[in-house]
């Protein structure tokens, strides 16, 4: 895995990675050195300030900007490696820039947590700046950079900081102030182009005001040193050179080339201050090590995902390069908002021949970072499919309308997925989320539903994405479908089970290795052809099987239920049904049901009274669970008491 990444990472240019990046939420402070007297001092006077939002409409500034250059290449790996162990409130890592969150100065949330606990940030920069300095080879180069530490040792930043934030108050005052008069005169007019010019003032005012915002706890507050890009690059260098290693305790020193190598940190732990951990008798202590420049690729990789400037999931091809920038120029070109199977379907028009070989990459942005939810390989990615169809057996009609139901044609794999399997797994909201947290609350009232979810959305997805046709069997699919029907039952959704009894004739062949025509569905028309040839007196019983006996069955119970007086289908009504496991219980409970409806029933109905004769004298030791579906497929296709006139 690590090799494709660096290599994808590789043939990245620099103006992409950072494409979809944005400032720190916060207040972005540049601060400059002044010489009086030939004593230099951070000038606490003139300085350069702005506040970035995601709330605000606006592109960030030049200026801000100019500061996501500056801290993206002076920000901790992770705050496992900031130099501010063990409180982990400062997040850069080096001798010109410091950053941190409002909520551990005084007032803040952490600083009151702090409060005769542990040393309030103030204490820190001392301890902070001991390690940044590390990152010079000299003292001579750390004697310049004294003073910006003098600025935080000394607490002389909390004086820049009142003085911003009595700025921002007084104009945050005038802006309130215009807004409240605009929205009094927007109220006094009734003029309909002076009101919509008010309101576009007020909204224009409200922006300037996030811009003046009082900082919220969890915003950053971020210290410049104004110094060169190039500056801030080389001493962050070292420090990655260094930290984007698990641990230091296994690098090489830097060869010819200067190339350090050393245990990937990559999505790894190291379990070296864990025995129990460890392997014990191994006859090495790594297994493998990397590059500082792969280590460089990988932290980048990292880096760019949550940008939302690649597809999820990825494509990573390995040999073809060509085809991996056709990825990336598709996605670009639609804003970052095309999916994996549109750029799927863009690159089969040039490439059907070459969309295999490639390793397909599922991540998600946690609140505890990038978590890899899946990597595999695909060795050939089968997107077209020809042969199948989802047939309307149960002649279900449109929603709202009258005519018969037409589904779409399924011409490839994420029809498939479309109308088969979303319609299996999907939630209450109609989506469906291969990787996410298992919410059963998504799921209120559809609890068989949510266990197909959980037990085979990860095959569904193999199945989906990864051409793995394997990976959804028959017992799957049967238990998708017909869990799907059990929660449509209790919700008395009719048209639900007949769509999922449509899926199970229509692809029960393609799930089945062992037949290659849709037998259930030929089968389907041979035992609605049964019924109403019994219902006339001339089926051939001898020849009849428990499959016929089961949908005979149905047939009966859906007209008595018919004629009760409620027209309740629910699962209240079909439990006693769908509960027995066997025969002789299951023709019981449908004699109860005929005697209690029998004033219903009129004693002419000779139909009616052919097919229960033949239902009630069938004899099988078969389970009754087993002929479930066919039960079922009896009960919801249409009745075929009166089909021979």
């Amino acid at each position: 895995m690590i090799k494709e990444l660096v290599n994808f990472t590789k043939n990245l240019d620099e103006e992409f990675k950072n494409i979809g990046s944005s400032p720190k939420e916060g207040l972005h402070i540049l601060i400059r050195e002044k010489t009086e007297s030939q004593i230099s001092s951070i000038d606490t006077e003139n300085f350069e300030y702005e506040i970035f939002s995601k709330k605000s409409k606006e592109s960030p500034s030049d200026f801000l900007l100019k500061c996501k250059s500056l801290h993206q290449n002076a920000w901790c790996i992770d705050t496992n490696k900031c130099f501010d162990l063990p409180t982990k409130a400062i997040h850069t890592c080096s001798p010109f820039c410091i950053a941190f969150k409002r909520e551990h100065l005084i007032g803040g949330a952490k600083y009151k947590e702090n409060e005769g606990k542990k040393a309030q940030i103030y204490d820190r920069f001392d301890t902070y700046f001991e390690k940044a300095f590390v990152l010079f080879e000299t003292d001579e180069e750390k004697e310049p950079y004294v003073i910006f530490r003098h600025f935080f040792t000394h607490n002389l930043f909390s004086g820049v900081l009142r003085s911003i934030a009595q700025k921002n108050a007084e104009i945050r005052e005038k802006l309130n102030l215009k807004i409240e008069e605009l929205k009094e005169a927007q109220k006094n007019t009734s003029d309909k182009a002076a009101k919509e010019s008010f309101k576009e003032k007020v909204t224009d005012l409200e922006q300037q005001l996030i811009k003046v915002k009082e900082l919220d706890d969890s915003d950053y507050i971020l210290f410049y040193l104004d110094q060169p890009l190039e500056k801030y690059k080389q001493v962050h260098k070292k420090y990655l050179d260094d930290k984007l290693f698990n641990t230091d305790k296994y690098n090489t020193s830097p060869d010819e080339k200067n190339l350090i190598y050393g245990t990937s940190n990559f999505m790894n732990g190291f379990n070296g201050n864990m025995p129990f951990l460890m392997h014990q008798t191994a006859s090495f202590d790594i297994t493998g090590r990397i590059s500082n420049i792969e280590a460089k690729l990988l932290n980048d990789f990292k880096n760019l995902l949550p940008n939302k400037t690649l597809p999820n999931p990825l494509p990573i091809f390995i040999y073809k390069e060509e085809l991996q920038k056709e990825v990336i120029g598709i996605f670009r070109e639609s804003g970052y908002k095309l999916g994996y199977k549109e750029i799927i379907e863009k690159l089969i028009e040039n490439y059907s021949d070459d969309i295999r070989n490639y390793y397909l990459l599922f991540w998600q942005n946690t609140k505890d970072g990038i978590v890899f939810k899946d990597f595999d390989f695909v060795s050939k990615f089968e997107y077209k499919i020809s042969g199948i169809a989802l047939i309307n057996y149960f002649e279900i009609k449109e929603k709202g309308g009258k005519e018969s139901k037409h589904y779409p044609a399924i011409k490839n794999i994420f029809d498939l997925e479309n109308l088969v399997f979303k319609q299996l797994i999907q939630n209450k909201y109609k989506r469906l989320d291969y990787f996410g947290d298992l919410n059963k609350e998504d799921y209120a009232k559809l609890d068989f539903t949510f266990t197909s979810y959980s037990k085979y959305r990860k095959t569904v997805y193999d199945f989906v994405y990864k051409s793995q046709r394997q990976a959804v069997q028959l017992d799957a699919f049967h238990e998708m479908v017909f869990n799907g029907i059990r929660d449509d039952i209790k919700q008395a959704n009719e048209y639900g089970v007949k769509e999922k009894l449509n899926i199970w004739y229509s692809f029960h062949h393609m799930f089945n290795p062992n037949t290659k025509n849709n037998t259930m569905a030929s089968n389907l028309k041979n035992y609605q052809d049964f019924v109403a040839q019994l219902a006339v007196g001339s089926a051939d019983i001898d020849s009849a099987t428990d499959e016929h006996f089961a949908f005979a069955a149905g047939q009966l119970i859906e007209y008595v239920i018919k004629k009760s007086k409620t027209e309740d289908r629910s699962y209240l009504l079909l439990e006693p049904y769908l509960q027995q496991a066997r025969c002789t219980e299951l023709k019981k409970t449908i004699a109860n049901d005929i005697a209690r409806y029998k004033h219903a029933i009129n004693d002419n109905e000779t139909r009616f009274k052919s097919v229960a004769a033949f239902v009630q004298t069938w004899e099988t030791e078969r389970n009754m669970k087993d002929l479930l579906p066919i039960l079922l497929s009896g009960i919801f296709a249409k009745n075929q008491f009166f089909t021979i006139k």
